[in-house]
């Protein structure tokens, strides 16, 4: 289905082929259901699609970088400004719909304009990352695998083991690429998600394992699944579901979406044809003579390694292992 958003490009596109956009020129259909901020959707003269916010106040300028989607701001006869942001060309069309329909729904929780200016410049900062990506945008199947296991774990963290939601979605960093994909004052947790016949897990540098509070690694066996398993999960159900845990904290909610693109997840239908199933997992508490490589124990002229513990060598660490159960 498509969103508001891609039903007005449609339209734009059909008007634009009656009747023809100059050169370098644009054309814009407002959102009437948006009655504070004046919204548009819009196509340029080359049929490339694009979103515009009118502002009164002259706008920010934003480096993208991107070879697929550039922001520029243009000033209107009445004096007042267009933020303008453009894709250009159709490899990230299937994510771009959705990320600007989720902006122009964000619209309608902000006051005034000057927090309209913020969020935009805001989400077009966190979408350089994602437009940044090669491709179509859409994750790998083992990078699904691996956001499942984080978004599990969180989910746990708040409906299992009671954690405030915004403590433990600010928590998540793993998205920000720290060292540990979860970082508390008083605990940290390293998230693997493998396969059931995996006999190691993978270590991605010497800080991975290294941290100044208590750091557990957690161990979550994911099986790859097909639609009709009662039993199976996919990112979108998945994060649609830490949605509705969350709903209640607004800022909680904020930060979490706002986590997902960093991970370079926009929901797509795609995701649901991408399944994993559940098994189990385990946590093992990461102590000094746990099987591990630090920068303390390497020469000074090594500055990164990655390197796989055994199961077999974690075992004695294991706390009380439990299931996962959707």
């Amino acid at each position: 289905m498509m969103t508001k958003i891609e039903e007005l490009w449609t339209e734009g596109v059909q008007q634009a082929r009656l009747r023809p956009i100059e050169a370098n020129g644009f054309r814009l259909l407002r959102f009437d259901y948006i009655e504070e901020f004046d919204i548009y959707a819009g196509v340029d003269s080359s049929e490339f699609v694009l979103l515009a916010i009118g502002v009164h106040s002259r706008p920010p300028n934003v480096d993208l970088d991107s070879s697929s989607l550039d922001y520029f701001r243009q000033q209107r006869q009445d004096g007042s400004w267009l933020m303008v942001l453009r894709l250009r060309g159709l490899g990230l069309s299937t994510v771009f719909g959705p990320l600007c329909q989720d902006l122009v729904d964000a619209s309608a929780t902000v006051a005034g304009e000057a927090a309209l200016i913020s969020l935009f410049k805001d989400r077009l900062l966190l979408w350089k990352k994602l437009f940044l990506r090669s491709g179509d945008g859409l994750l790998k199947t083992h990078e699904i695998k691996g956001l499942i296991g984080e978004l599990l774990f969180l989910e746990s963290l708040i409906t299992l083991e009671g954690r405030d939601s915004l403590e433990a979605v600010t928590g998540w960093v793993g998205p920000l690429s720290a060292d540990q994909d979860f970082l508390f004052t008083d605990t940290a947790f390293e998230i693997k998600t493998v396969n059931p016949a995996a006999e190691s897990v993978s270590i991605a540098s010497l800080g991975q394992l290294d941290c100044a509070v208590p750091l557990f690694l957690v161990r979550t066996v994911l099986r790859l699944s097909q639609p009709g398993n009662p039993d199976a999960i996919g990112l979108n159900f998945l994060t649609a579901r830490i949605e509705g845990a969350i709903a209640t904290n607004p800022e909680a909610l904020r930060v979490f979406k706002n986590r997902l693109l960093e991970a370079g997840y926009v929901e797509h239908e795609f995701y649901d044809t991408v399944l994993f199933q559940p098994e189990s997992t385990s946590r093992y508490r990461v102590e000094a003579d746990f099987p591990r490589i630090v920068s303390s124990m390497v020469s000074k002229g090594i500055v990164s390694a990655t390197y796989e513990v055994s199961l077999d060598a974690m075992q004695s660490f294991m706390q009380n292992p439990d299931a996962i159960h959707e």
